[in-house]
């Protein structure tokens, strides 16, 4: 008898686990089963969200940013920006290369990347980690295009969204910094910044082995695959949430929470839309757009669970890391972190006169392209750490004494 009760008190934290995700996996088979047509229709719901949002706003992201890395562009990048990304996040230069891809493409491609500089050597454990953790932001395809003006038709409040989660984004990487240890770096002391970023340059370009089409090659048929790892998780939490809704588990969470709305004057199917958006984000929001609650109400809820990404979102950042030594603990506490940042951000900002520019409902022909906004912005976070390298790297002037004499 001592010897089964030492087994078993020896092997609980192993045993517990496994019989934990065994459970959940066959209650998500009992629940395909028991409700095949919910299931069937949720599939097809995230394989059409993975078509025509994912594919549109990652592949051409996907392919370009990892054919730069294998070119040598991102060492040569991250040289020039060493001066200005250590002082601002205390992470090497080749960081600002995927903080701007951030504002360009969504989640995951920045843990892809992050990813690949930290097996490429150029980050260490700690920046990996730190940088996967503050740059996974929403593609502004999807909050330009999908929710202000597919759910909301307003192209007004899509810079709105995007700016209010990209800049909690961005404060929760400077919260970060003060955590973790500075770092001397040698790239601060060399006077000849350009140089060495030249010889970076032609050190990790893999163009001295390998042509370019078997580069390209290679890469499209890593996006491929990735792409369909992306699927794979978007269509199976969509599944989970479509059994879940159709088992009624979503309306006893309601039941429960009702004399908390009722208390708040929260509409029920914002609570809803919160619900589904903890699981999927896309979902979610969509619930949210339908409420009738107050216009802050729902940017409210949609800054919350963008800041969340969704556990589908996390499913897909913790798989893109798998095969490194990167821990996704410090992604999860920013996800935490980033809620109440942007719950603040977003009460400040109304305090703004913004009334006229978000009541506008049409359409209107001249709003400006998701892509293209996207891209002036990361194009200006560049500029702007360019120019705090070279404000780094200019000899500075010594001050002439003045002598009085009296």
């Amino acid at each position: 008898m001592r010897c089964k009760n030492t087994f078993f008190s020896k092997n609980r934290k192993a045993v517990i686990a496994p019989c934990f995700f065994t459970a959940l996996c066959l209650l998500c088979a009992l629940g395909i089963i028991c409700y095949p047509q919910a299931s069937f229709q949720a599939a097809q719901r995230g394989l059409e969200t993975w078509w025509e949002i994912v594919i549109p706003s990652l592949l051409p992201f996907f392919i370009i940013a990892e054919l730069l890395m294998n070119l040598g562009f991102v060492a040569f990048l991250g040289a020039l920006l060493e001066p200005a990304m250590r002082p601002l996040f205390n992470l090497p230069g080749s960081s600002g290369f995927i903080i701007a891809v951030s504002y360009l493409s969504g989640f995951p491609l920045c843990a892809i990347l992050s990813n690949k500089l930290r097996r490429a050597g150029l980050c260490t454990k700690n920046e990996g980690e730190r940088l996967l953790s503050f740059t996974s932001n929403a593609s502004p395809l999807f909050m330009l295009g999908a929710v202000s003006i597919g759910m909301y038709g307003n192209p007004a409040l899509g810079p709105l969204i995007a700016g209010i989660h990209y800049l909690s984004n961005l404060i929760c990487g400077l919260v970060l910094k003060t955590f973790s240890p500075s770092q001397a770096s040698a790239a601060l002391k060399k006077k000849r910044v350009l140089r060495g970023a030249l010889k970076a340059f032609a050190a990790s370009s893999q163009l001295r082995t390998k042509g370019f089409g078997q580069l390209l090659g290679e890469t499209v048929r890593n996006t491929g695959l990735t792409l369909i790892t992306i699927g794979g998780f978007i269509t199976f939490f969509s599944v989970l949430v479509g059994i879940l809704q159709e088992a009624g588990i979503f309306n006893l969470l309601l039941q429960l929470f009702y004399p908390l709305t009722v208390f708040l004057n929260i509409d029920t199917s914002l609570l809803q839309g919160i619900f589904y958006g903890f699981f999927e984000i896309t979902i979610g929001i969509k619930e949210v757009s339908n409420s009738s609650s107050d216009l802050l109400a729902q940017l409210l809820a949609i800054e919350v669970l963008l800041a969340w990404n969704g556990l589908a979102i996390q499913a897909q950042v913790t798989g893109m890391i798998m095969d490194s030594d990167l821990m996704a603990t410090k992604y999860f506490l920013t996800r935490l972190l980033q809620i109440p940042v942007a719950i603040l951000i977003t009460f400040l900002v109304f305090l703004l006169p913004l009334e006229e520019m978000l009541a506008v409902k049409a359409i209107s022909g001249a709003s400006i392209s998701p892509l293209l906004w996207g891209g002036a912005v990361a194009l200006l976070s560049m500029i702007i750490f360019l120019v705090l390298s070279l404000g780094h790297c200019l000899p500075k002037i010594p001050r002439k004494k003045i002598i009085i004499i009296r």
